[in-house]
């Protein structure tokens, strides 16, 4: 995995070295309103929590890829979460990255890889070949393991910038020919093996129905120990309370 090497993999250093590129004024409000803060926040949140009883909740909560979700549920204990791992690259040409991609998140476990794409809560949308971009880079890189392209808080249809509104599989197909055209790799899949796969790749879910989730796992959540309790309420309301002064 090509990853930006960083002082710290956490996902609070991660998101630190985010904003050191970016104009530091646009967080003055503790980042209100931004992608990259609430992502890091419900992603903070579901890290932590028990993953059967919260992350696997969400994933089984999600549409879409059933298959590969009920895999990813499976495994939530194993999770390896990789917040802003940097550039991704389906291919090389000369030493330099034909197409690069920045996902938001990776998840691994041992048969699933999963990128992860979150938008913000209000106007988030996708610029033209965004998401055939990231689809052919997860196809490259999850070798042997089962795809999954999660979009976090994101309903189709999507907004596509200059495009309108469009389902998923018409966002990936108007652009997916050109980006494959451009790479000229033989060893990817073709435009149409692509194609057939959306639906058993790509997934989603809102920030309401997520949140909806997190709150209906931390009701149904029973601890031994007060104390265990009353942490895993706190997180979950963490979760919860961090969707609802982002909207």
């Amino acid at each position: 995995m090509e990853t930006s090497t960083t002082a710290s993999s956490s996902i609070v250093g991660k998101l630190l070295e985010e904003i050191s590129w970016e104009k530091a004024k646009d967080y003055r409000a503790g980042g209100q309103g931004r992608e990259n803060v609430l992502t890091a926040e419900v992603l903070i949140g579901l890290d932590f929590l028990p993953r059967t009883e919260f992350l696997a909740a969400v994933v089984g909560a999600a549409h879409g890829a059933d298959a590969g979700r009920s895999k990813l549920a499976a495994e939530v204990e194993e999770l390896q979460m990789h917040f802003l791992p940097g550039d991704f690259s389906p291919g090389m040409t000369g030493g330099k990255p034909k197409l690069v991609v920045q996902p938001d998140a990776i998840f691994e476990t041992s048969s699933t890889y999963t990128l992860v794409e979150a938008k913000r809560i209000r106007y988030g949308s996708f610029q033209p070949e965004q998401l055939a971009r990231e689809y052919i880079t997860l196809m490259a890189r999850a070798e042997g393991a089962v795809p999954l392209l999660l979009l976090l808080g994101v309903e189709p249809p999507i907004r596509v910038k200059g495009n309108g509104q469009l389902g998923i599989a018409e966002a990936v197909g108007r652009f997916l020919g050109p980006v494959l055209e451009r790479l000229g790799d033989p060893a990817l899949p073709s435009e149409l093996e692509l194609m057939e796969r959306i639906p058993e790749v790509f997934c989603w879910i809102s920030w309401p129905d997520l949140d909806e989730c997190v709150r209906e796992a931390a009701v149904r959540y029973v601890a031994g120990r007060y104390s265990t309790h009353a942490s895993v309420q706190r997180v979950a309301s963490f979760i919860r309370n961090a969707i609802a002064w982002h909207a």
